[in-house]
């Protein structure tokens, strides 16, 4: 599951990986987030701290619900129903992050407007948890089948190959992930901390290129202009719809 959203957000698409720091951070007082800020050593390294915590505690909390799972079917896994298997763990969280998240949930990195961004991060948060119960159901079954057939295993029990197997590909799953993420952290603003206008270069009128500018966002947005506008309207005497081509086209007053 974990692997599929750092894949998926290669793919620009915004993870719970990202957007539950977003949606939590506006909940902590100024007084604490920068007292917290200042323990962490800034706010790069809170952004980094945010990521990461939400990675661990995702793993954490899916070990304990497959722990669990084993615990309550591993008497009788034949038994096991689909339909409840799919509800705990797919239909619930799906639901749970909807309504969570909802604010963030139009989050795009790509240039998606918000309401198609939505729907892209729910089905993209609906397939990495299929994919997290299908692997939990599955592997269980597959360690569990007592069927081994008319072959008499005398030195290594056919549960321990299996282990030895799903384990095989639980680790490359795993280093694959791994790889992601170090590509994600490469590409994301982690290193950047602003630019900074200062010293004798200081003119009456700051460039637009130099301009301070620092991002709170792991990932920035790249903006597909094609699909933006601006409007002008409200309890205004003059309504107006403006393209970006129309800005550009404007003459400097």
């Amino acid at each position: 599951m974990t692997t599929a959203m750092l894949l998926l957000a290669a793919l620009g698409v915004a993870t719970p990986l990202v957007i539950i720091g977003d949606r939590l951070s506006v909940f902590i007082p100024p007084g604490p987030f920068l007292s917290l800020m200042g323990k962490v050593g800034g706010y790069n390294h809170l952004k980094q701290l945010g990521v990461g915590s939400t990675i661990a505690g995702q793993l954490l909390v899916a070990a304990i619900a497959g722990a669990i799972f084993g615990l309550l079917t591993r008497r009788n896994p034949a038994r096991v129903s689909a339909m409840w298997t799919m509800s705990i763990f797919v239909v619930l969280p799906i639901v749970a992050f909807a309504i969570a998240l909802w604010p963030v949930l139009g989050t795009s990195y790509v240039g998606v407007p918000i309401e198609a961004a939505r729907l892209v991060n729910l089905v993209g948060f609906a397939l990495c948890v299929f994919l997290f119960e299908r692997t939990l159901v599955t592997g269980f079954q597959f360690l569990t089948l007592r069927k081994i057939g008319n072959r008499h295993y005398e030195f290594t029990p056919v549960v321990g190959r299996r282990a030895f197997l799903l384990s095989a590909i639980g680790i490359a799953i795993a280093g694959g992930g791994i790889a992601l993420a170090r590509k994600l952290y490469r590409v994301a603003t982690f290193s950047y901390d602003g630019t900074q206008y200062k010293g004798r270069i200081v003119e009456p009128i700051t460039p637009n290129e130099l301009f301070y500018c620092v991002t709170k966002n792991v990932v920035d947005p790249k903006v597909n202009v094609d699909l933006w506008h601006l409007e002008v309207n409200g309890f205004v005497q003059d309504r107006a719809t403006w393209r970006f081509q129309d800005l550009l086209g404007f003459e400097p007053a």
